[in-house]
Formats: C-alpha cells, sequence, structure tokens
C-alpha cells in the first residue's frame, strides 16, 4: 500500500510478469556500483570509519543551504541549478566519536589514505583494467542536495579500460573509482517543507564507483547478474565491507527512440529487473504521448507561459494565495495517460513540480480529473478553452506558482521530444520512479585545490592476487550459476573452491555439492571456518580424487574444529574403529538379520545397519562386515 499523489492509500501496482522482447527495443543499460571500502580510518581524516547505532542521540546539530558554483570551463552544471532551485534547508546531526571538522567543512582535508588507494589499484588490476593511472588527482563533484557539507565530493579516477567476462561477451567497465562516501539520510520532508536531515557518521568512508558501459548489456536480468558478479567480486577480494547499505546501484537506462536515464539508489539488485520493466514502461508511455501530440498537431509554440488568475474559481483561497492557470490546447486526455504500472501522466508531471518547487500536490489540479477545491467549468470559461483543449491550474503563493507553471510549460514542451534525460530516484513499494534532477554534465566537476596529486609507485602487474579465480570467469568458464558462487563465499569457501578447480576443472559441480555438505554439517554442529585455507583445501581435495570417501566428511570436521588439525591417515585408521559395545550390538543386529533371511544380501544387511546405527559412517558398517567375514565374493 501506498499514497498517491492526491494521498489516497492505494494498493501497490502487481508485479508486471516481463512479457517485453527487449533485445528488439533496443533496450540497453549499465551500472554504477557504489560499495564502501574496509578501512579503520575516513579516506580524508582520521576518524573511525564506524557508524553509529540508529537509535543514537546526536551531540549537536548544524544547519547549511547550498548554492552552486562555476565549474572549470566556466559554466553552471544544469543539474545543480535544478538543485539549487529547490532551495533545501540541510540539518546536520554529528557525533564526536567519529566525525571532526573536516567532515563539518571547517578543515581542509587530511591527505588521503594510501592503503585505500592501494586497494583501489588492486580492484582496478582485477576488473582486467588497462589504463591505470600514475598520479592520483582528486575533483570535486558536485552535490547540492546536502548530502555532502562541503557541496561537493572529493573522487578520483584509478583506472580505465576495464572489462568482464559475462556468458560469451565481454562487458566493459569504464571507470574505477574511489571517492568519499556521503552523509547518511534519516529523516526528510524534501517536498514542501524543504528540509533534510543527515547523520554525519558515515560521510568520508572510502567507497569505490564501477562504471560499466551502459551500451554492452540489453537484458535486465543479465544486468542483474552482472551486477551480483561485480559484488561478489569486490567480496572476494577482501577490501569490501559488508551490512545493509554498503552497496548501492545506480542504474543507466535507454530504449530505442528514448533516452538515457538514470535510476539512484537501488539497494536490493534482485529488485533491479523490475525497476528496469517499469523504465521501459515509462519510456515507451512517453514515446506514445510524444506521437499522440504530434498527431493531434500540437507544436511547441502551443506551450505559452501565459498565466491567467482563476482565483475566482477557487473556493478556500487562503489570504496570502492566488490561482493561477496555463492553457494546453488540444491536450484533453493526456493526463490520464499510464506512464507506469499504477501512475498516471499527471503524477509524473506533479511530482516533479512538487520535487523542484515545495508546492504541495494537493495544490495542483488538471482538466482530466480536477480538484473538488476548484470550479472546472469556471475555469475553462475563463481561460476560453474549447473542447479538446486542457489546463493546469495551481495554487498558492504568487511567487511559487509562478515558478510551477514555468516547470509545467517546460515539462509540456519536453513531452513533444519524447523522453527526456533525467535522473530519477526509485520507490521500493511500486519499483516506480519519480523525478530527481536532470543529467549531470561535464560543467558538475572540477579540480579539488586542497588535495595535492598523489604519485604512485605500485607494481601494478603484481597486484593481482595468487589463485582467486575471478567470479565472472568461474561462471563464464564452468557449470556453476552465479547465486551458486554467492553461495560459496557467503560459506567463506570461495578461497578453496577456487584453488581447486583451476586443478581438477571437471569436478566443479562434485566440489560444489561437497561445499554444500560441509556448510550444513558446520552450521549443525556451530562450527567456525578457521582462516587457514590449506586445511579445507587439502580436506575437499581429498574428496574429490576419492583419497577418502564423503562419509567421514562430518567427523572430519568436527576434529578441524577442535584441534585445528586435519590428517588423512590418522582419520581413516581411528574413524573406521569402533567401541566394543558399539561392535557387540552390531553382531546381535546381523545375527536377527539373517535368522528372519537365510539368503540375505550384502547390500540389504548394510542397509538395515544403517537405519540401526545412523550415527555410524558406511566405512565403519563396512569394516565391521569385513571383520565378521561377510564381504567375500559378493
Amino acid at each position: 500500500m501506498y499514497k498517491n499523489w492526491v494521498g489516497q492509500i492505494v494498493q501497490a501496482p502487481s508485479v508486471k510478469s516481463f512479457n517485453y522482447n527487449y533485445e528488439e527495443l533496443g533496450f540497453c543499460a549499465g551500472l554504477e556500483i557504489h560499495a564502501q571500502l574496509q578501512s579503520e580510518r575516513k579516506l580524508f581524516c582520521h576518524c573511525p570509519a564506524v557508524l553509529v547505532p540508529s537509535t543514537a542521540r546526536s551531540d549537536f546539530h548544524f544547519e547549511r543551504y547550498f548554492r552552486p558554483v562555476l565549474g572549470e570551463l566556466g559554466d553552471f552544471d544544469a543539474g545543480m541549478l535544478v538543485e539549487f532551485e529547490k532551495q533545501y534547508r540541510v540539518i546536520y546531526e554529528t557525533f564526536g566519536d567519529n566525525i571532526c571538522t573536516y567532515e563539518m567543512d571547517e578543515t581542509p582535508p587530511f591527505p588521503p589514505c594510501h592503503n585505500i588507494i592501494t586497494k583501489g589499484f588492486l580492484l582496478a588490476r582485477f576488473l582486467n583494467c588497462e589504463s591505470p593511472v600514475n598520479e592520483v588527482i582528486f575533483n570535486r563533484k558536485q552535490y547540492l542536495d546536502g548530502s555532502i557539507t562541503t557541496g561537493f565530493q572529493r573522487t578520483t579516477i584509478i583506472a580505465r579500460d576495464g572489462f568482464i567476462n559475462f556468458q560469451d561477451k565481454k562487458i566493459r567497465i569504464n571507470n574505477v573509482l574511489i571517492e568519499e562516501d556521503a552523509a547518511r539520510r534519516v529523516n526528510f520532508h524534501d517536498r514542501a517543507s524543504r528540509t533534510v536531515y543527515y547523520n554525519l557518521d558515515r560521510l568520508g568512508i572510502p567507497l569505490t564507483e564501477i562504471i560499466t558501459n551502459h551500451l554492452d548489456c540489453h537484458d535486465p536480468f543479465a544486468l542483474q547478474n552482472i551486477g551480483l558478479l561485480l559484488g561478489l567480486g569486490i567480496r572476494v577480494l577482501g577490501i569490501a565491507r559488508r551490512g545493509i547499505g554498503s552497496v548501492r546501484q545506480d542504474v543507466n537506462i535507454s530504449i530505442t527512440g528514448g533516452a538515457r536515464v538514470e535510476l539512484k539508489g537501488i539497494q536490493d539488485i534482485n529488485d533491479l529487473p523490475q525497476y528496469c520493466d517499469h523504465e521501459v514502461t515509462r519510456q515507451l508511455a512517453l514515446l506514445d504521448l510524444m506521437r499522440e501530440l504530434k498527431d493531434r498537431g500540437i507544436k511547441k509554440s502551443d506551450f505559452q507561459a501565459n498565466y491567467i488568475d482563476v482565483s475566482s474559481a477557487i473556493t478556500n483561497l487562503g489570504e496570502n494565495e492566488v490561482a493561477l492557470a496555463v492553457r494546453l490546447p488540444k491536450c484533453k486526455g493526456i493526463f490520464l495517460i499510464d506512464v507506469q504500472p499504477g501512475k498516471l501522466f499527471s503524477e509524473e508531471l506533479f511530482d516533479r513540480i512538487e520535487l523542484i518547487t515545495g508546492l504541495s500536490m494537493d495544490k495542483m489540479s488538471q482538466s482530466d480529473t480536477p480538484q473538488q477545491w476548484l470550479n472546472s467549468n469556471r475555469v475553462r470559461e475563463i481561460l476560453n478553452l474549447k473542447n479538446n483543449d486542457s489546463y493546469v491550474v495551481i495554487r498558492g503563493t504568487q511567487k511559487s506558482v509562478i515558478h510551477a507553471l514555468s516547470r509545467t510549460v517546460e515539462r509540456m514542451n519536453k513531452a513533444l521530444n519524447g523522453v527526456p534525460e533525467e535522473t530519477r530516484r526509485i520507490n521500493p513499494n511500486t519499483h516506480n520512479s519519480e523525478f530527481l534532477r536532470v543529467i549531470h554534465g561535464k560543467d558538475r566537476m572540477y579540480s579539488d585545490t586542497d588535495t595535492p596529486p598523489v604519485s604512485i609507485s605500485l607494481d601494478y602487474s603484481e597486484l593481482l592476487p595468487p589463485n582467486i579465480i575471478p567470479p565472472w570467469d568461474i561462471s563464464s568458464k564452468f557449470p556453476i550459476s552465479v547465486r551458486e558462487l554467492m553461495f560459496i563465499e557467503k560459506v567463506n569457501f570461495y578461497p578453496e573452491f577456487s584453488f581447486i578447480i583451476q586443478k581438477y576443472p571437471e569436478a566443479c559441480r562434485k566440489l560444489l555439492g561437497l561445499v554444500q555438505q560441509a556448510s550444513h554439517y558446520m552450521k549443525k554442529h556451530q562450527l567456525k571456518k578457521e582462516t587457514n585455507s590449506q586445511i579445507y583445501r587439502q580436506l575437499l581435495t581429498d574428496l574429490i580424487t576419492n583419497q577418502i570417501s564423503k562419509d567421514f566428511l562430518e567427523a572430519i570436521l568436527i576434529e578441524i574444529g577442535s584441534s585445528g588439525v586435519y590428517s588423512r591417515e590418522t582419520r581413516l585408521i581411528e574413524i573406521t574403529n569402533i567401541d566394543d559395545d558399539m561392535y557387540r550390538r552390531i553382531k546381535v543386529v546381523i545375527a536377527d538379520s539373517e535368522k528372519q533371511s537365510n539368503n540375505i544380501t550384502l547390500d540389504k544387511l548394510f542397509g538395515i545397519l544403517k537405519a540401526h546405527f545412523p550415527m555410524l559412517t558406511s566405512e565403519q558398517i563396512l569394516s565391521t562386515l569385513l571383520k565378521e567375514g561377510k564381504i567375500g565374493d559378493q
């Protein structure tokens, strides 16, 4: 359930069945994966890189307002101008244990953490990047939403021109970056109240950004698997932080005839295909709307910034309020067009205006489903409209209404071009999205004069960790799925798995089964996997080469858990021995079974003993049958 544009509680739209032929639609998509890196300190100061509990009370707070600055070429970035229009009041909650004056933008940055820079190069090498930098130069990327106290994020490119293997093709990696994470939004009313709240504990935590080429993927489910593989790759390197919010994805999507649209802040990558599907639906709907407007003979000159006072048609108008309207010739019915599941074009228009201007949607109305606070016939009379004409009416202070109506005319003109390039934020309840800002351009970036360049003296070719196969190479070369690789990493057996399949590639599926079985036994007996990979590597190798039976696995894992030692020869002797009391009990069952059936087969006798003594391994039972002379020529 969620609130629609007029504040009604409605059922969220049902999940679509993904009936699109994405390749025919020209679907292209790329990822921007943001992953926090393990570090004791933050990137530009020595504060601990830890988050405070959600229940903690801040030590103090302060507030800021932001404005854009010129880029390197002397122009303002269009996206930053839209952010500036929103006029946010930003309130920061601070905690003395993990912030200093740097996070408050009261002192310049300290020298960047060299350990994090090294991890960036390690990741770039893992991603096959062919163009590492020889000097790290930090730049400033403007953010006016309040998430960074300086109004910009310090970021640097570590390497370019990488790739990963996926199925039968290469997915290009455009850039690998190192940057500081933004503050954590804890409460926000970024529409009507224009106030946002941030917790500064996350600000400055080291972050890597991996950008894939958005022209290389043509299916949402393939995109999901690419994202899973990249996230898995960061984890198997041992450089990533874990936990909710430590990894976030943005996705860039376009279709033929549409435009590149960025969806921000997808936390659960399992929802990625649904977001892609809804964005494809939106772009197709906007293209249909464009054709409909052109079929009606509508031109940009039809949408004029002429705002007419219709206050006389409004009930309960506030003391400082006016109501102005704009004519939309030949547009009857367009506001009722579905652009996303459960979302009309009217909501697409009005949530954009609300976010930019701060006017609440309940102060906006259109002619297809007019609000109760206006007399629609009177408005049409004042505007002198024809039957197929439409209108938008907005009430509020004169300044805010003119601002909102100018954005209305602007968006209607964009509708004549189809799909506007823009950044949108997702709605996790509906998998729809809403306008956030226009796509950023080159003027968003400029050099950071506070941080000197860092010369690099690393041997890039020697950075690749030994005996670790990247997960994208395993999924491309071996019969194993991405989800199965994620399970292997989750139970901490990835290093052993990666090492062994290089020597025994034909045993890939058998090795997976042994890892699953080992994980089950370790969970059953609450055993913690030791960090000594050599022990488990030898154990799994002995199992897949049939040096020992998998029936020994449970007991051997228990021994490793208690002693930290694995010896194949010792375990073969110890595990086949049973005490005298158990031996007598087995002999009784054998005798009883032979009385009941004079010609009992070895297989049947073995099954009876396994049923009576489930705690015994197959080797223990076979050893006893051998002693009793029951194993001979059968």
